[in-house]
């Protein structure tokens, strides 16, 4: 069972017999056994014919709609469709102190190894760089994780192996001809702060629109508590994918020289702030990063960013749905 993922602008989506046909310009481009479908995500201008729509509304499986950014745009789906078994396992686990302190544990350890293998793959094309110190650190801490007791004393080891990341990170934009001394936020003081704010918040708005196709409460974390409207599960799922799609998107833009010295401006507090153009550069060269295939797990064939979050997502269901260990996205080398 899988979710279908349908990006092809001005394609249509149709039915016959038992599969699902997309088509466009009257050219077959895939044909899907419907009975093999548990979702279907389209993004931006898709048509679905009223027979195609009937028969997934017939076999209860839902229609997500998104926009080009990610926004999501609906759900089609019964008017009966039980969800609440899986947000009635949402709340229960999230309350278990065990394994939502298990839960947590993972995610730091993904971070640690995502953290070390953006470096490992820097220096792979880089080996002069003195940058292997920082990695070797990571792992020392890492080593803790699995010992710590407490969230609080989760989230000291979390802080340490964070500090030691951006060390790394202020060797490698300085590669990239950027003066970066460090993660500063509320307000980023320099452009690489201010990118990778920007971008960290485009990831989240993705993420969570994502946990809303599986129909997860948002708002309840692991992690994150519950805090007035902020997406509590959205800011637990997006941990896994900072360094591996955020950072390394960042790292991307700098080293094309995508953005000039006139994309930047100063704001109040010594805030460095993005111009119109700049976001406009961003949000373009953003999607095309999201839905450019990449080796991103170890023994599976290509697939894109955007696709890795909903594969995550579909798993989190399942790891929730059977009260089993959710397992975090680690970034292969």
């Amino acid at each position: 069972m899988q979710t279908l993922y349908i990006k092809e602008q001005g394609s249509k989506v149709g039915c016959k017999g038992r599969r699902l046909i997309i088509t466009k310009d009257d050219q077959e481009l895939l044909a899907v056994p419907i009975c093999r479908l548990t979702r279907i995500v389209i993004v931006g201008r898709v048509q679905v014919t009223t027979q195609a729509m009937s028969i997934l509304l017939d076999r209860r499986i839902p229609l997500v709609m998104t926009s080009l950014t990610g926004r999501l745009r609906g759900v089609v789906c019964p008017p009966d469709t039980p969800h609440v078994s899986l947000r009635q396992k949402q709340y229960l686990l999230a309350a278990d102190p065990n394994y939502a302190l298990d839960f947590c544990r993972d995610m730091v350890a993904a971070r640690a190894v995502n953290a070390c293998n953006v470096i490992r793959r820097y220096l792979y094309n880089h080996p002069q760089k003195d940058i292997r110190i920082h990695a070797q650190q990571i792992l020392e801490y890492a080593s803790q994780i699995d010992e710590q007791p407490t969230f609080d004393s989760l989230r000291g080891i979390e802080g340490i192996i964070a500090r030691e990341y951006f060390s790394a990170m202020v060797g490698i934009f300085a590669d990239l001809g950027m003066n970066f001394s460090g993660r500063v936020r509320r307000p980023p003081t320099d452009p690489v702060n201010a990118v990778l704010s920007y971008t960290y918040v485009i990831l989240t708005e993705h993420c969570c629109c994502v946990l809303q196709t599986t129909q997860f409460d948002i708002f309840l974390g692991f992690m994150h508590k519950p805090n007035r409207n902020a997406p509590a599960l959205a800011l637990d799922f997006v941990e896994q994918f900072r360094q591996p799609i955020a950072d390394r998107f960042v790292m991307l833009m700098f080293n094309k020289k995508m953005l000039q010295v006139s994309d930047f401006s100063s704001g109040p507090m010594n805030a460095v702030l993005l111009s119109d153009r700049a976001k406009r550069t961003l949000m373009t060269q953003w999607e095309t990063f999201m839905d450019t295939p990449q080796r991103l797990l170890e023994k599976h064939p290509p697939l894109s960013p955007r696709e890795l979050l909903y594969h995550q997502a579909q798993a989190m269901e399942t790891a929730i749905r059977n009260n089993q260990k959710f397992e975090h996205y680690r970034l292969c080398l």
